[in-house]
Protein backbone atom coordinates (compact mmCIF):
# COMPACT_ATOMS: atom_id res chain seq x y z
CA UNK A 1 0.00 0.00 0.00
CA UNK A 2 1.16 3.53 -0.72
CA UNK A 3 1.67 5.95 2.11
CA UNK A 4 -1.05 8.56 2.43
CA UNK A 5 1.18 11.45 1.34
CA UNK A 6 2.49 9.49 -1.64
CA UNK A 7 -1.06 8.51 -2.62
CA UNK A 8 -2.14 12.16 -2.60
CA UNK A 9 0.90 13.15 -4.68
CA UNK A 10 0.15 10.29 -7.08
CA UNK A 11 -3.45 11.47 -7.56
CA UNK A 12 -2.43 15.10 -8.02
CA UNK A 13 0.39 14.30 -10.46
CA UNK A 14 -1.89 11.96 -12.45
CA UNK A 15 -4.57 14.66 -12.63
CA UNK A 16 -2.00 17.22 -13.79
CA UNK A 17 -0.71 14.87 -16.47
CA UNK A 18 -4.24 14.01 -17.58
CA UNK A 19 -5.22 17.69 -17.75
CA UNK A 20 -2.06 18.48 -19.73
CA UNK A 21 -2.78 15.76 -22.25
CA UNK A 22 -6.42 16.79 -22.61
CA UNK A 23 -5.42 20.45 -23.01
CA UNK A 24 -3.02 19.61 -25.85
CA UNK A 25 -5.74 17.71 -27.72
CA UNK A 26 -8.23 20.53 -27.08
CA UNK A 27 -5.71 23.06 -28.40
CA UNK A 28 -4.84 21.05 -31.50
CA UNK A 29 -8.47 20.47 -32.50
CA UNK A 30 -9.70 24.07 -32.43
CA UNK A 31 -10.84 23.68 -36.05
CA UNK A 32 -12.43 20.32 -35.18
CA UNK A 33 -11.07 16.80 -34.90
CA UNK A 34 -9.14 15.70 -37.95
CA UNK A 35 -11.38 14.08 -40.55
CA UNK A 36 -9.95 11.91 -43.31
CA UNK A 37 -11.18 9.02 -45.37
CA UNK A 38 -11.53 6.50 -42.53
CA UNK A 39 -12.97 9.09 -40.14
CA UNK A 40 -15.59 10.03 -42.74
CA UNK A 41 -16.68 6.40 -42.88
CA UNK A 42 -16.99 6.26 -39.09
CA UNK A 43 -18.93 9.51 -38.84
CA UNK A 44 -21.19 8.90 -41.83
CA UNK A 45 -21.96 5.37 -40.61
CA UNK A 46 -22.95 6.77 -37.20
CA UNK A 47 -25.16 9.41 -38.84
CA UNK A 48 -26.83 6.80 -41.05
CA UNK A 49 -27.50 4.61 -38.02
CA UNK A 50 -29.10 7.55 -36.21
CA UNK A 51 -31.22 8.22 -39.31
CA UNK A 52 -32.43 4.61 -39.33
CA UNK A 53 -30.53 3.57 -42.46
CA UNK A 54 -28.08 1.22 -40.75
CA UNK A 55 -24.45 1.26 -39.69
CA UNK A 56 -22.79 1.85 -43.02
CA UNK A 57 -22.69 3.91 -46.21
CA UNK A 58 -25.15 4.57 -49.01
CA UNK A 59 -23.78 4.87 -52.56
CA UNK A 60 -25.14 7.28 -55.22
CA UNK A 61 -27.48 4.58 -56.52
CA UNK A 62 -29.11 4.36 -53.09
CA UNK A 63 -27.71 0.93 -52.17
CA UNK A 64 -26.68 0.39 -48.53
CA UNK A 65 -23.29 -1.09 -47.63
CA UNK A 66 -22.44 -2.26 -44.13
CA UNK A 67 -19.49 -0.33 -42.65
CA UNK A 68 -16.50 -1.49 -44.72
CA UNK A 69 -13.08 -2.55 -43.41
CA UNK A 70 -13.70 -1.66 -39.77
CA UNK A 71 -15.26 -3.22 -36.66
CA UNK A 72 -18.28 -1.34 -35.29
CA UNK A 73 -17.71 -0.23 -31.69
CA UNK A 74 -16.31 3.26 -32.37
CA UNK A 75 -19.11 4.43 -34.73
CA UNK A 76 -21.64 2.78 -32.41
CA UNK A 77 -20.32 4.93 -29.55
CA UNK A 78 -20.50 8.06 -31.74
CA UNK A 79 -24.10 7.15 -32.59
CA UNK A 80 -24.86 6.67 -28.88
CA UNK A 81 -23.87 10.26 -28.15
CA UNK A 82 -25.99 11.27 -31.13
CA UNK A 83 -29.05 10.06 -29.22
CA UNK A 84 -28.52 13.08 -26.94
CA UNK A 85 -28.37 15.51 -29.83
CA UNK A 86 -24.61 15.54 -30.41
CA UNK A 87 -23.38 15.39 -33.99
CA UNK A 88 -20.91 12.49 -34.42
CA UNK A 89 -18.17 14.84 -35.68
CA UNK A 90 -18.44 17.00 -32.56
CA UNK A 91 -18.69 13.92 -30.37
CA UNK A 92 -15.43 12.62 -31.83
CA UNK A 93 -13.55 15.69 -30.67
CA UNK A 94 -14.98 15.62 -27.15
CA UNK A 95 -14.37 11.88 -26.97
CA UNK A 96 -10.73 12.31 -28.01
CA UNK A 97 -10.09 14.92 -25.31
CA UNK A 98 -11.82 12.92 -22.59
CA UNK A 99 -10.32 9.54 -23.52
CA UNK A 100 -6.79 10.88 -23.74
CA UNK A 101 -7.07 12.64 -20.38
CA UNK A 102 -8.58 9.52 -18.79
CA UNK A 103 -5.96 7.23 -20.32
CA UNK A 104 -3.09 9.40 -19.08
CA UNK A 105 -4.62 9.63 -15.60
CA UNK A 106 -5.17 5.86 -15.39
CA UNK A 107 -1.69 4.84 -16.49
CA UNK A 108 -0.02 7.46 -14.29
CA UNK A 109 -1.94 6.68 -11.11
CA UNK A 110 -1.81 2.91 -11.57
CA UNK A 111 1.92 2.99 -12.12
CA UNK A 112 2.40 5.12 -9.01
CA UNK A 113 0.30 2.63 -7.08
CA UNK A 114 2.14 -0.53 -8.10
CA UNK A 115 5.60 1.03 -7.85
CA UNK A 116 4.91 2.90 -4.62
CA UNK A 117 6.61 5.91 -6.21
CA UNK A 118 4.53 8.90 -7.26
CA UNK A 119 7.49 10.25 -9.23
CA UNK A 120 7.62 7.13 -11.41
CA UNK A 121 3.91 7.52 -12.17
CA UNK A 122 4.39 11.22 -12.91
CA UNK A 123 7.19 10.47 -15.37
CA UNK A 124 5.10 7.78 -17.04
CA UNK A 125 2.09 10.10 -17.24
CA UNK A 126 4.25 12.95 -18.53
CA UNK A 127 5.81 10.80 -21.26
CA UNK A 128 2.34 9.69 -22.35
CA UNK A 129 0.70 13.12 -22.18
CA UNK A 130 3.51 14.86 -24.08
CA UNK A 131 4.19 12.18 -26.68
CA UNK A 132 4.51 13.73 -30.17
CA UNK A 133 3.29 10.38 -31.52
CA UNK A 134 0.10 10.26 -29.44
CA UNK A 135 -0.88 13.94 -29.74
CA UNK A 136 -1.41 13.80 -33.53
CA UNK A 137 -3.11 10.40 -33.28
CA UNK A 138 -5.60 11.65 -30.70
CA UNK A 139 -6.28 14.77 -32.75
CA UNK A 140 -8.05 12.77 -35.48
CA UNK A 141 -11.53 11.27 -35.33
CA UNK A 142 -10.18 7.74 -35.41
CA UNK A 143 -10.86 4.58 -33.44
CA UNK A 144 -7.35 4.42 -31.93
CA UNK A 145 -8.47 6.73 -29.12
CA UNK A 146 -11.17 4.36 -27.88
CA UNK A 147 -9.07 1.29 -28.65
CA UNK A 148 -6.14 2.51 -26.54
CA UNK A 149 -8.34 3.41 -23.56
CA UNK A 150 -10.02 -0.01 -23.56
CA UNK A 151 -6.67 -1.74 -23.99
CA UNK A 152 -5.17 0.07 -20.99
CA UNK A 153 -8.24 -0.78 -18.87
CA UNK A 154 -7.84 -4.41 -19.91
CA UNK A 155 -4.13 -4.57 -19.09
CA UNK A 156 -4.42 -2.72 -15.79
CA UNK A 157 -7.21 -5.10 -14.74
CA UNK A 158 -5.07 -8.05 -15.85
CA UNK A 159 -2.21 -6.91 -13.63
CA UNK A 160 -4.64 -6.56 -10.72
CA UNK A 161 -5.91 -10.10 -11.33
CA UNK A 162 -2.39 -11.51 -11.41
CA UNK A 163 -1.62 -9.73 -8.14
CA UNK A 164 -4.88 -10.38 -6.27
CA UNK A 165 -6.45 -13.38 -8.02
CA UNK A 166 -9.99 -11.93 -7.94
CA UNK A 167 -12.20 -13.17 -10.76
CA UNK A 168 -13.83 -9.76 -11.17
CA UNK A 169 -10.52 -8.32 -12.40
CA UNK A 170 -10.23 -11.15 -14.94
CA UNK A 171 -13.71 -10.45 -16.29
CA UNK A 172 -13.00 -6.69 -16.49
CA UNK A 173 -9.73 -7.39 -18.29
CA UNK A 174 -11.47 -9.66 -20.79
CA UNK A 175 -14.17 -7.05 -21.44
CA UNK A 176 -11.59 -4.29 -21.94
CA UNK A 177 -9.46 -6.35 -24.34
CA UNK A 178 -12.52 -7.74 -26.10
CA UNK A 179 -14.10 -4.33 -26.71
CA UNK A 180 -10.72 -3.03 -27.85
CA UNK A 181 -10.75 -5.85 -30.41
CA UNK A 182 -14.29 -4.83 -31.40
CA UNK A 183 -12.89 -1.33 -32.01
CA UNK A 184 -9.83 -2.27 -34.09
CA UNK A 185 -9.07 -5.70 -35.54
CA UNK A 186 -5.35 -5.32 -34.75
CA UNK A 187 -6.25 -5.43 -31.05
CA UNK A 188 -6.53 -9.18 -31.42
CA UNK A 189 -2.96 -8.86 -30.15
CA UNK A 190 -4.34 -7.72 -26.77
CA UNK A 191 -6.24 -10.98 -26.37
CA UNK A 192 -3.31 -13.06 -27.61
CA UNK A 193 -0.85 -11.41 -25.22
CA UNK A 194 -3.22 -11.67 -22.25
CA UNK A 195 -3.87 -15.37 -22.92
CA UNK A 196 -0.14 -16.08 -23.13
CA UNK A 197 0.42 -14.23 -19.85
CA UNK A 198 -2.34 -16.21 -18.13
CA UNK A 199 -1.14 -19.51 -19.55
CA UNK A 200 2.64 -19.17 -19.19
CA UNK A 201 3.55 -16.44 -16.69
CA UNK A 202 1.75 -17.83 -13.65
CA UNK A 203 2.85 -20.33 -11.03
CA UNK A 204 -0.60 -21.89 -10.56
CA UNK A 205 -1.50 -25.46 -11.43
CA UNK A 206 -1.81 -26.05 -15.15
CA UNK A 207 -5.51 -26.91 -14.80
CA UNK A 208 -6.25 -23.53 -13.19
CA UNK A 209 -4.22 -21.68 -15.80
CA UNK A 210 -6.09 -23.37 -18.63
CA UNK A 211 -9.45 -22.59 -17.03
CA UNK A 212 -8.61 -18.91 -16.50
CA UNK A 213 -7.27 -18.59 -20.06
CA UNK A 214 -10.37 -20.26 -21.47
CA UNK A 215 -12.72 -18.01 -19.46
CA UNK A 216 -10.80 -14.91 -20.52
CA UNK A 217 -10.78 -15.95 -24.18
CA UNK A 218 -14.49 -16.72 -24.33
CA UNK A 219 -15.49 -13.39 -22.78
CA UNK A 220 -13.00 -11.44 -24.90
CA UNK A 221 -13.91 -12.88 -28.31
CA UNK A 222 -17.69 -13.15 -27.83
CA UNK A 223 -18.49 -9.55 -28.97
CA UNK A 224 -16.38 -10.03 -32.11
CA UNK A 225 -17.95 -13.41 -32.87
CA UNK A 226 -21.39 -11.79 -32.78
CA UNK A 227 -20.23 -8.98 -35.07
CA UNK A 228 -18.50 -11.30 -37.55
CA UNK A 229 -21.55 -13.52 -37.77
CA UNK A 230 -23.65 -10.49 -38.65
CA UNK A 231 -20.97 -9.13 -41.01
CA UNK A 232 -20.65 -12.42 -42.91
CA UNK A 233 -24.43 -12.78 -43.20
CA UNK A 234 -24.69 -9.27 -44.66
CA UNK A 235 -21.58 -9.11 -46.87
CA UNK A 236 -20.31 -12.69 -47.33
CA UNK A 237 -16.88 -11.51 -46.25
CA UNK A 238 -14.96 -10.31 -43.19
CA UNK A 239 -14.21 -6.58 -42.97
CA UNK A 240 -14.46 -6.25 -46.78
CA UNK A 241 -10.83 -7.35 -47.10
CA UNK A 242 -9.53 -10.33 -49.02
CA UNK A 243 -6.51 -12.59 -48.52
CA UNK A 244 -3.90 -12.32 -51.24
CA UNK A 245 -3.59 -15.60 -53.15
CA UNK A 246 0.07 -15.14 -54.02
CA UNK A 247 2.58 -12.85 -52.38
CA UNK A 248 6.35 -12.55 -52.12
CA UNK A 249 6.73 -12.70 -48.36
CA UNK A 250 10.38 -11.73 -48.53
CA UNK A 251 9.65 -8.64 -50.62
CA UNK A 252 6.66 -7.68 -48.48
CA UNK A 253 8.61 -8.24 -45.27
CA UNK A 254 11.36 -5.90 -46.49
CA UNK A 255 8.72 -3.28 -47.30
CA UNK A 256 7.08 -3.65 -43.90
CA UNK A 257 10.40 -3.49 -42.06
CA UNK A 258 11.35 -0.27 -43.86
CA UNK A 259 8.01 1.35 -43.01
CA UNK A 260 8.21 0.25 -39.40
CA UNK A 261 11.80 1.50 -39.05
CA UNK A 262 10.81 4.97 -40.24
CA UNK A 263 7.96 5.07 -37.72
CA UNK A 264 9.99 3.80 -34.77
CA UNK A 265 12.70 6.40 -35.42
CA UNK A 266 10.02 9.09 -35.11
CA UNK A 267 9.57 7.97 -31.49
CA UNK A 268 12.98 9.52 -30.81
CA UNK A 269 13.71 12.02 -33.59
CA UNK A 270 11.75 14.47 -35.71
CA UNK A 271 11.24 13.02 -39.16
CA UNK A 272 13.39 15.76 -40.71
CA UNK A 273 16.36 14.67 -38.59
CA UNK A 274 16.04 11.01 -39.52
CA UNK A 275 15.83 11.76 -43.26
CA UNK A 276 18.32 14.63 -43.47
CA UNK A 277 21.36 12.38 -43.74
CA UNK A 278 23.14 14.20 -40.92
CA UNK A 279 22.79 11.17 -38.64
CA UNK A 280 24.76 8.15 -39.90
CA UNK A 281 22.63 5.34 -41.28
CA UNK A 282 24.32 2.81 -38.98
CA UNK A 283 23.34 4.90 -35.94
CA UNK A 284 19.70 4.96 -37.04
CA UNK A 285 19.78 1.21 -37.64
CA UNK A 286 21.32 0.67 -34.21
CA UNK A 287 18.63 2.79 -32.53
CA UNK A 288 15.92 0.88 -34.37
CA UNK A 289 17.42 -2.48 -33.47
CA UNK A 290 17.85 -1.56 -29.81
CA UNK A 291 14.20 -0.50 -29.65
CA UNK A 292 13.03 -3.84 -31.04
CA UNK A 293 15.23 -5.77 -28.60
CA UNK A 294 14.33 -3.62 -25.56
CA UNK A 295 11.12 -5.55 -24.61
CA UNK A 296 13.03 -8.83 -24.88
CA UNK A 297 15.74 -7.45 -22.59
CA UNK A 298 13.06 -6.56 -20.04
CA UNK A 299 11.63 -10.09 -20.17
CA UNK A 300 15.09 -11.60 -19.71
CA UNK A 301 15.86 -9.28 -16.78
CA UNK A 302 12.66 -10.33 -15.05
CA UNK A 303 13.26 -14.03 -15.75
CA UNK A 304 16.95 -14.13 -14.82
CA UNK A 305 17.63 -11.27 -12.39
CA UNK A 306 14.31 -10.70 -10.63
CA UNK A 307 13.08 -14.27 -10.57
CA UNK A 308 13.54 -14.73 -6.81
CA UNK A 309 12.62 -11.18 -5.79
CA UNK A 310 9.94 -11.32 -3.07
CA UNK A 311 9.22 -7.58 -2.87
CA UNK A 312 5.47 -7.30 -3.72
CA UNK A 313 5.98 -3.95 -5.46
CA UNK A 314 8.74 -5.31 -7.64
CA UNK A 315 6.61 -8.32 -8.51
CA UNK A 316 3.67 -6.08 -9.48
CA UNK A 317 5.96 -3.91 -11.60
CA UNK A 318 7.38 -6.96 -13.29
CA UNK A 319 3.96 -8.40 -14.08
CA UNK A 320 2.99 -5.08 -15.68
CA UNK A 321 6.24 -5.04 -17.70
CA UNK A 322 5.72 -8.64 -18.81
CA UNK A 323 2.27 -7.78 -20.14
CA UNK A 324 3.52 -4.90 -22.26
CA UNK A 325 6.72 -6.61 -23.39
CA UNK A 326 4.79 -9.60 -24.70
CA UNK A 327 2.09 -7.39 -26.16
CA UNK A 328 4.72 -5.36 -28.07
CA UNK A 329 5.79 -8.42 -30.04
CA UNK A 330 2.26 -9.81 -30.42
CA UNK A 331 1.05 -6.52 -31.83
CA UNK A 332 3.91 -6.11 -34.30
CA UNK A 333 3.41 -9.72 -35.43
CA UNK A 334 -0.34 -9.27 -35.99
CA UNK A 335 0.13 -6.02 -37.91
CA UNK A 336 2.90 -7.54 -40.02
CA UNK A 337 0.84 -10.62 -40.94
CA UNK A 338 -2.17 -8.49 -41.90
CA UNK A 339 0.01 -6.12 -43.91
CA UNK A 340 1.66 -8.96 -45.80
CA UNK A 341 -1.40 -11.03 -46.62
CA UNK A 342 -4.49 -8.84 -47.14
CA UNK A 343 -5.94 -6.46 -49.71
CA UNK A 344 -6.65 -3.57 -49.61
CA UNK A 345 -3.35 -3.19 -47.70
CA UNK A 346 -3.50 -1.53 -44.30
CA UNK A 347 -1.75 1.81 -43.83
CA UNK A 348 1.47 1.41 -41.84
CA UNK A 349 1.72 4.86 -40.26
CA UNK A 350 2.34 6.38 -36.86
CA UNK A 351 -1.26 5.81 -35.78
CA UNK A 352 -1.08 2.12 -36.64
CA UNK A 353 1.84 1.58 -34.26
CA UNK A 354 0.76 3.71 -31.29
CA UNK A 355 -0.03 0.60 -29.16
CA UNK A 356 3.60 -0.48 -29.64
CA UNK A 357 4.70 3.08 -28.82
CA UNK A 358 2.72 3.06 -25.58
CA UNK A 359 4.28 -0.30 -24.71
CA UNK A 360 7.71 1.24 -25.22
CA UNK A 361 6.87 4.21 -22.96
CA UNK A 362 5.59 1.79 -20.32
CA UNK A 363 8.86 -0.13 -20.37
CA UNK A 364 10.84 3.11 -20.10
CA UNK A 365 8.86 3.97 -16.96
CA UNK A 366 9.42 0.43 -15.65
CA UNK A 367 13.17 0.87 -16.20
CA UNK A 368 13.18 4.04 -14.10
CA UNK A 369 11.09 2.50 -11.32
CA UNK A 370 13.03 -0.78 -11.28
CA UNK A 371 16.49 0.78 -11.34
CA UNK A 372 15.27 3.21 -8.71
CA UNK A 373 14.67 0.21 -6.45
CA UNK A 374 18.22 -0.98 -7.13
CA UNK A 375 19.59 2.48 -6.30
CA UNK A 376 17.50 2.88 -3.15
CA UNK A 377 20.33 4.43 -1.14
CA UNK A 378 21.99 6.28 -4.00
CA UNK A 379 20.07 9.51 -4.42
CA UNK A 380 22.36 10.90 -7.10
CA UNK A 381 21.79 7.87 -9.37
CA UNK A 382 18.03 8.10 -9.02
CA UNK A 383 18.29 11.83 -9.67
CA UNK A 384 20.20 11.21 -12.89
CA UNK A 385 17.61 8.69 -14.02
CA UNK A 386 14.76 11.05 -13.26
CA UNK A 387 16.52 13.97 -14.95
CA UNK A 388 17.17 11.91 -18.10
CA UNK A 389 13.52 10.85 -18.44
CA UNK A 390 12.24 14.32 -17.57
CA UNK A 391 14.53 15.71 -20.27
CA UNK A 392 13.17 13.18 -22.71
CA UNK A 393 9.61 14.20 -21.76
CA UNK A 394 10.45 17.89 -22.22
CA UNK A 395 11.87 17.27 -25.69
CA UNK A 396 8.69 15.34 -26.43
CA UNK A 397 6.66 18.20 -25.03
CA UNK A 398 8.30 20.82 -27.23
CA UNK A 399 7.48 18.80 -30.33
CA UNK A 400 3.92 18.17 -29.15
CA UNK A 401 3.19 21.81 -28.29
CA UNK A 402 4.44 22.94 -31.70
CA UNK A 403 2.27 20.30 -33.36
CA UNK A 404 -0.83 21.28 -31.37
CA UNK A 405 -0.37 24.98 -32.14
CA UNK A 406 0.12 24.34 -35.85
CA UNK A 407 -2.94 22.08 -35.97
CA UNK A 408 -4.97 24.78 -34.23
CA UNK A 409 -4.06 27.25 -36.97
CA UNK A 410 -4.31 25.02 -40.03
CA UNK A 411 -6.86 22.41 -38.98
CA UNK A 412 -6.65 18.72 -39.82
CA UNK A 413 -7.97 16.72 -42.74
CA UNK A 414 -11.28 17.92 -44.12
CA UNK A 415 -11.59 20.33 -41.19
CA UNK A 416 -8.46 22.11 -42.41
CA UNK A 417 -8.83 25.74 -43.44
CA UNK A 418 -7.94 24.92 -47.05
CA UNK A 419 -10.82 22.46 -47.31
CA UNK A 420 -13.28 24.74 -45.56
CA UNK A 421 -12.37 27.48 -48.08
CA UNK A 422 -12.37 25.18 -51.09
CA UNK A 423 -13.85 26.90 -54.17
CA UNK A 424 -14.65 23.52 -55.71
CA UNK A 425 -16.66 22.48 -52.66
CA UNK A 426 -18.41 25.88 -52.64
CA UNK A 427 -19.34 25.50 -56.31
CA UNK A 428 -20.74 22.02 -55.75
CA UNK A 429 -22.71 23.25 -52.74
CA UNK A 430 -24.21 26.32 -54.43
CA UNK A 431 -24.31 25.60 -58.17
CA UNK A 432 -24.78 21.85 -58.63
CA UNK A 433 -28.17 20.23 -57.88
CA UNK A 434 -28.14 17.67 -55.06
CA UNK A 435 -29.48 14.93 -57.34
CA UNK A 436 -26.63 15.37 -59.83
CA UNK A 437 -24.40 12.26 -59.95
CA UNK A 438 -20.74 12.99 -59.19
CA UNK A 439 -17.52 11.10 -59.86
CA UNK A 440 -14.42 12.28 -58.00
CA UNK A 441 -10.95 11.43 -56.76
CA UNK A 442 -11.92 12.67 -53.27
CA UNK A 443 -15.23 10.95 -52.57
CA UNK A 444 -14.84 11.01 -48.78
CA UNK A 445 -14.20 14.77 -48.83
CA UNK A 446 -17.39 15.30 -50.82
CA UNK A 447 -19.24 12.96 -48.48
CA UNK A 448 -18.10 14.73 -45.31
CA UNK A 449 -18.24 18.36 -46.47
CA UNK A 450 -21.40 18.14 -48.58
CA UNK A 451 -23.11 15.00 -47.21
CA UNK A 452 -23.29 13.72 -50.79
CA UNK A 453 -22.36 10.24 -51.97
CA UNK A 454 -20.25 10.07 -55.13
CA UNK A 455 -18.59 7.43 -57.28
CA UNK A 456 -14.80 7.08 -56.97
CA UNK A 457 -12.36 7.46 -59.85
CA UNK A 458 -10.94 3.97 -60.18
CA UNK A 459 -7.76 5.36 -61.75
CA UNK A 460 -6.37 6.39 -58.33
CA UNK A 461 -6.86 2.92 -56.81
CA UNK A 462 -5.04 0.72 -59.34
CA UNK A 463 -1.88 -0.97 -58.09
CA UNK A 464 -0.12 -1.06 -61.47
CA UNK A 465 0.03 1.55 -64.28
CA UNK A 466 -2.48 0.98 -67.07
CA UNK A 467 -0.55 0.45 -70.33
CA UNK A 468 -3.34 2.11 -72.36
CA UNK A 469 -3.56 5.85 -71.81
CA UNK A 470 -7.26 6.15 -72.57
CA UNK A 471 -9.44 9.24 -72.29
CA UNK A 472 -12.03 9.21 -69.52
CA UNK A 473 -14.85 9.32 -72.09
CA UNK A 474 -13.48 6.57 -74.36
CA UNK A 475 -12.26 3.02 -74.26
CA UNK A 476 -13.38 -0.10 -72.49
CA UNK A 477 -15.07 0.39 -69.11
CA UNK A 478 -14.84 -2.22 -66.37
CA UNK A 479 -18.12 -3.52 -64.98
CA UNK A 480 -17.13 -2.33 -61.49
CA UNK A 481 -16.42 1.24 -62.66
CA UNK A 482 -19.95 2.58 -62.21
CA UNK A 483 -18.80 6.19 -62.05
CA UNK A 484 -17.00 6.25 -65.39
CA UNK A 485 -19.94 4.51 -67.05
CA UNK A 486 -22.30 7.18 -65.68
CA UNK A 487 -19.98 9.92 -66.98
CA UNK A 488 -19.70 8.38 -70.45
CA UNK A 489 -23.51 8.22 -70.57
CA UNK A 490 -23.70 11.94 -69.78
CA UNK A 491 -25.32 11.38 -66.37
CA UNK A 492 -22.42 12.45 -64.13
CA UNK A 493 -19.98 15.29 -63.59
CA UNK A 494 -16.28 14.54 -63.04
CA UNK A 495 -14.88 16.47 -60.04
CA UNK A 496 -11.08 16.40 -59.96
CA UNK A 497 -9.33 18.01 -57.00
CA UNK A 498 -5.70 19.13 -57.15
CA UNK A 499 -4.66 16.11 -55.06
CA UNK A 500 -5.21 14.00 -58.20
CA UNK A 501 -1.71 14.69 -59.54
CA UNK A 502 -0.04 13.38 -56.36
CA UNK A 503 -2.32 10.33 -56.35
CA UNK A 504 -1.40 9.51 -59.94
CA UNK A 505 2.30 10.21 -59.34
CA UNK A 506 2.40 7.32 -56.88
CA UNK A 507 1.34 5.05 -59.76
CA UNK A 508 2.82 6.54 -62.94
CA UNK A 509 5.90 8.37 -61.70
CA UNK A 510 7.59 10.35 -64.49
CA UNK A 511 4.70 9.64 -66.89
CA UNK A 512 2.11 11.29 -64.63
CA UNK A 513 1.66 14.47 -66.68
CA UNK A 514 1.26 12.53 -69.93
CA UNK A 515 -1.26 10.15 -68.32
CA UNK A 516 -3.34 13.00 -66.89
CA UNK A 517 -3.31 14.90 -70.18
CA UNK A 518 -4.59 11.85 -72.03
CA UNK A 519 -7.22 11.11 -69.38
CA UNK A 520 -8.93 14.51 -69.64
CA UNK A 521 -8.58 14.89 -73.40
CA UNK A 522 -11.75 16.15 -75.14
CA UNK A 523 -13.64 16.78 -71.88
CA UNK A 524 -15.60 20.00 -71.42
CA UNK A 525 -14.71 22.15 -68.40
CA UNK A 526 -17.66 23.25 -66.25
CA UNK A 527 -15.51 25.32 -63.89
CA UNK A 528 -11.81 25.66 -63.09
CA UNK A 529 -11.24 26.71 -59.46
CA UNK A 530 -8.19 27.29 -57.28
CA UNK A 531 -8.23 23.69 -56.01
CA UNK A 532 -9.85 21.62 -58.73
CA UNK A 533 -11.62 21.26 -62.06
CA UNK A 534 -15.14 20.00 -62.80
CA UNK A 535 -15.65 18.31 -66.18
CA UNK A 536 -18.66 17.20 -68.18
CA UNK A 537 -19.05 15.20 -71.35
CA UNK A 538 -18.82 17.25 -74.53
CA UNK A 539 -22.10 17.54 -76.36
Amino acid sequence: MMKRDNRLLAIVSALVCGFLGGWLIWTGTQQGAGIGGDATIYITSARNLLAGRGLGLINPAGDFRLIPYFPPFYPLLLAFFGLFGWDPASSARVLNIALFALTVFLVSFHFSRISGKWLAGAIYGGLTALSPILIPAYSWAMSETLCMFLMMVGFIALERFLSQGRCGWLVLSALGCGLSFLTRYSSAACILAACLILLIFQSKKIKNRFWETFLFGVIAVLPMIIWLAYDIRMTDTVASRSVLESVSFQQEAVRFNGQMRDIVLQWFLPDSWATSGQIPFWALQLLYGMTLVFPLAVLLWIALIDRENEDPRVRSLNRYAQIFSLFFYCYVLVVMLVSLTTYPPITIGSRMLIPAHVSFLTLLAWTFARLGCCCRNRVWQKGMLAAALFGFALVYGMRSVRTARQNALDGLGYNAVRWKNSETIAYLRNQVPEDQTLVTNEETAVLYLLDRASWPMHEVYVTQPDPIYYSYEEGAIKDSDTGRRAFSDGRALLVVFDSFEDQMADIYGADTSRRIEALFRNLAIVTDTDDGVIYRLKE
